[in-house]
């Protein structure tokens, strides 16, 4: 996958320190929060060298995200499989940091998929006319290799659609949010965005959880035209911190995505779903200098709490930063907006979105 629309610029020595200092800041304010379990930090989608147009190798890439709080991250390279004991972290390694073993499984018609705690290099060149073949070949192959599938990106190169996703088994995970600037996330005039394509495939009886990564293939440049890290990312609510436990809760639904906003309280029951927002901790991310908001037109400055059911139809809705809503219909969801008025006068917006709940059968595997 190539990205040669993107420009270049030097790096800026100023504000590589300013995102140096701002990141040790942030270290010490992730949360760090339990029930029975903790929550993980991580990134299951990031590029190296070896993909030919990424900038960094894979200890470099790695090191990013230990040095910026992150618990996990898979280096998801284009049809390489790269072993993580072959990749060596400078001075003391966190024990609370993991590299999950994965691949980006990118095959024909624009369909990737990142191969999640795989064992081993998953085939790639299979094609066929329908593009829900390809899919479920992404999948089991994956299965096969002991790991979990996410389809990529949908919107880039406008590649999947809902009618490519329903017919695929044992697909439970997509990216909602991607942090590269060229994926379209939230559509265009003749095209949904990924957050309703997501309601269609819920609506229609689809066991699917939502994905925020970054894909980030620039760690030497930092531009909003590049594809830099930490724009994107998910929290895992895991029993430990191992590759399995994470893949395991996340087919199961047991994280939030974010593209800048930090939750404190994450609670899905069958019967209600209750949010509460870290407020300290998303001004935290939101202070990033590298952080990239949705620009929109209009919309007052503050938090927006959603509750959100069939056919993407909000069902419940607070501008408070604890909120919770009954569920009472097939399937509920919650997503939280922060809308920031930039000083002149724009205004952007960041995200967290949690994963639905459902009232049917069809979270029976």
């Amino acid at each position: 996958m190539e990205f040669d629309q993107l420009g270049h610029m030097n790096p800026n020595l100023s504000k590589n320190h300013l995102m140096k200092h701002f990141f040790s800041a942030l270290l010490l304010t992730l949360p760090f929060f339990s029930h029975a379990q903790t929550w993980y930090k991580g990134n299951t989608h990031a590029h190296t060298t070896l993909c030919g147009h990424a900038d960094s190798k894979p200890p470099v890439v790695a090191q990013w995200y230990h040095d910026h709080g992150y618990n996990f991250v898979i280096l998801s390279e284009h049809n390489k499989f790269i072993d993580p004991k072959t990749v060596k972290l400078k001075g003391n390694v966190r024990k609370d940091f993991l590299l999950v073993p994965g691949e980006e499984v990118t095959g024909h018609k624009t369909i990737h998929s990142t191969a999640m705690n795989v064992n081993r290099l998953i085939p790639w060149n299979f094609n066929h006319q329908h593009r829900a073949k390809i899919i479920q070949k992404h999948v089991d192959e994956t299965v096969k290799a002991g790991g979990a599938t996410i389809l990529n990106h949908p919107n880039f190169g406008w590649a999947v659609q809902a009618k490519d996703m329903l017919p695929v088994k044992k697909l439970y995970l997509f990216e909602l949010y991607n942090g590269h600037p060229s994926v379209r996330n939230f559509g265009d005039p003749r095209h949904p965005s990924t957050e309703q394509l997501w309601d269609d495939l819920l609506t229609q009886g689809m066991t699917i959880y939502g994905v925020g990564s970054d894909d980030a293939h620039h760690f030497a440049e930092w531009a909003p035209k590049k594809s830099n890290p930490g724009r994107g990312w998910v929290m895992v609510q895991a029993k430990e911190l191992t590759s399995k436990a994470l893949t395991d809760a996340m087919t199961r639904g047991d994280f939030y995505s974010s593209s800048g906003v930090m939750l404190k309280k994450v609670v899905r029951h069958t019967d209600k779903i209750s949010i509460e927002v870290d407020e300290i901790a998303t001004d935290k991310e939101l202070a990033s200098p590298i952080l990239i908001g949705r620009v929109v037109k209009e919309g007052k400055p503050g938090y927006l709490v959603e509750f959100i059911g069939p056919k993407g139809k909000v069902i419940q809705s607070s501008l408070e930063t604890k909120a919770s809503c009954p569920v009472n219909l097939p399937y509920l969801r919650c997503k939280v907006t922060r809308r920031i008025k930039r000083d002149d006068g724009s205004l952007l917006e960041y995200y967290a979105w949690t994963q639905p709940v459902f009232t049917d059968q069809r979270t029976e595997k």
